[in-house]
């Protein structure tokens, strides 16, 4: 068989000159797809080939580079439902071997898996929302699928920054439950792990999903899809299990001071934490989806731990005043009431947080995850660094991106007015936004956190220490330091910074440090902590 990267390396150099812009290199990782010319269907999957080039931290990605990332077969198709309409389009993409049977790979350094997603972000022209929301969510300590921005290149023609993200599945490096096979329907080995979905129905064969006894915000019933184990495999023992477990839970957040018939409260069945932190992430972002789209949530087997989570999350296209849908755009009001100008499928959205929001347990833990998390990466300071070293890192390829697609100053989606007119503008827009909405929400946050009876400052509290962004350019915020010094080392171990720890909080000057990888370590008597460092 020919070299795959010869083949798609000679089919750039014949295909490139049809190219509004032409890549050459490229400081992000490039990926380069053959699909021999055919159209890319929504389904089913069609045979492609892919390489990946992406060298040492710090050095340019030719596209007469070797593939060091991945090189040989895939199945990809579009995806997405209102992004379909747009000519840029986001990709499903299956790892396949030369007989089109899944093989697994942990591409660009994320978890080995088969299945990936190539998300176009066609709505964000900062294309940093849904990168944002992801590190934030994962900051609170929760998985959030991960990612790496890219170029892509499709049958010689350049398509622009990507981030090649997980796709959302039961997995040890994904969302870590316990898998289910045919055998798991009585005991311990019954009780998890499942995903839930709630999304659009309309598509939704009756078989793929269970009703609530309860209904949505628009009046009528509210409904859950099965994700995982996937419809045509849960099993009647499985199904009945993991329904009943809901309407049980819905039954107490529902039922006087918050129990059901059997006593027992709604707190007994949802992980607390994982409710409050999914609030929080999509009232932070006033996330116009948020709640009723593409919305998960998880359940592990009783003996580990066993309550229903809410997450992982994903859908964040259009959040930070991006689009005038649900006034996400006007930075005051709560979006879980789905109660301002232009709220659209209430169908889907369930009335728990709204009875949450009423119980005096949930809103002071509320209101002390809120300001732990204000004191450390909620911090604007730490926002706006994260958003500028990634507009630095992208600076190159965003100029690509936006010579092959022409989105700046045009309205694509619903978007308030006036439309920024160039990039500067459009992270201009989001910096204030964000400022704003941390404003209210500081002003506006429910409950007492001084009445909170929950451990969850030591719970959530994380006693390591931890700095942003990361990768880094110039300089990083650092948090939490509970120890008496802080070095930095290369990969070779050679010592770089040395600094005694007077402050709970600083800026750190990085920029004497060369592209490369780096190791934080604190030092609190005589014991360690080392974090990974990636400097631009």
């Amino acid at each position: 068989m020919k070299s795959v990267h010869l083949i798609l390396s000679f089919l750039v150099l014949i295909h490139c000159s049809l190219s509004a812009q032409i890549l050459t290199e490229s400081r992000l990782p490039i990926i380069i797809i053959d699909t021999d010319s055919n159209e890319i269907p929504d389904e089913p999957k069609i045979p492609a080939i892919m390489g990946i080039i992406d060298n040492a931290a710090g050095q340019m990605n030719s596209i007469d580079d070797i593939f060091n990332h991945y090189d040989g077969h895939i199945g990809i198709e579009t995806r997405g439902n209102s992004t379909q309409l747009y000519e840029k389009k986001t990709y499903t993409i299956e790892l396949w071997d030369e007989a089109e049977n899944e093989i697994s790979e942990p591409l660009l350094g994320m978890g080995k898996e088969e299945d990936w997603i190539l998300h176009a972000m066609v709505l964000d022209k900062t294309q940093l929302r849904v990168p944002l929301s992801f590190d934030l969510f994962r900051k609170m300590g929760h998985y959030a699928a991960n990612y790496r921005f890219v170029e892509l290149i499709v049958d010689g023609g350049y398509q622009g920054i990507y981030i090649l993200t997980e796709k959302l599945k039961r997995d040890d490096d994904r969302v870590d439950i316990a898998k289910l096979d045919d055998n798991d329907i009585a005991g311990d080995s019954l009780t998890g792990g499942y995903i839930l979905r709630i999304d659009w129905t309309w598509d939704v064969e009756q078989q793929d999903l269970f009703e609530s006894n309860y209904e949505s915000q628009a009046g009528i019933p509210m409904k859950f899809q099965w994700y995982y184990p996937k419809p045509d495999m849960i099993q009647p023992e499985q199904k009945e299990y993991i329904s009943n477990y809901m309407h049980d839970f819905e039954d107490a957040v529902f039922g006087s001071d918050f129990m059901n018939e059997d006593g027992f409260r709604y707190t007994d069945y949802v992980d607390l934490n994982s409710f409050v932190d999914f609030l929080l992430i999509n009232e932070f972002t006033k996330n116009s989806d948020g709640y009723k789209l593409s919305t998960y949530m998880h359940k592990d087997k009783d003996s580990k731990g066993g309550k229903l989570k809410a997450g992982p999350i994903w859908d964040f296209d259009q959040s930070y005043g991006l689009s005038t849908v649900c006034s996400s755009h006007i930075p005051s009001g709560w979006t879980y009431l789905q109660n301002q100008a232009a709220c659209e499928d209430t169908g889907t959205m369930p009335l728990w947080w709204q009875e949450m929001m009423s119980d005096p347990i949930f809103v002071n833990r509320l209101n002390c995850r809120w300001k732990d998390l204000r004191t450390r990466f909620l911090q604007q300071d730490s926002l706006f660094l994260w958003m500028d070293t990634q507009t630095a890192y992208l600076e190159e390829s965003l100029n690509r991106n936006f010579e092959r697609w022409d989105f700046i100053g045009n309205n694509i989606w619903f978007e308030p007015f006036p439309i920024p007119e160039s990039y500067e503008e459009e992270i201009s827009y989001m910096k204030t936004w964000i400022q704003d909405r941390i404003e209210w929400m500081d002003a506006n946050m429910l409950g007492n956190c001084e009445e909170d009876i929950t451990t969850a400052n030591a719970v959530l509290s994380n006693s390591h220490f931890s700095f942003a962004p990361n990768p880094a350019i110039e300089n990083i915020l650092l948090y939490n330091l509970r120890g008496e010094r802080l070095t930095i080392h290369d990969a070779k171990g050679r010592k770089h910074i040395s600094i005694s720890i007077t402050e709970s909080e600083r800026y750190l000057d990085i920029s004497t440090l060369s592209s490369g990888m780096y190791f934080i370590t604190m030092e609190l008597e005589g014991n360690k902590m080392t974090q990974k460092l990636i400097v631009f």
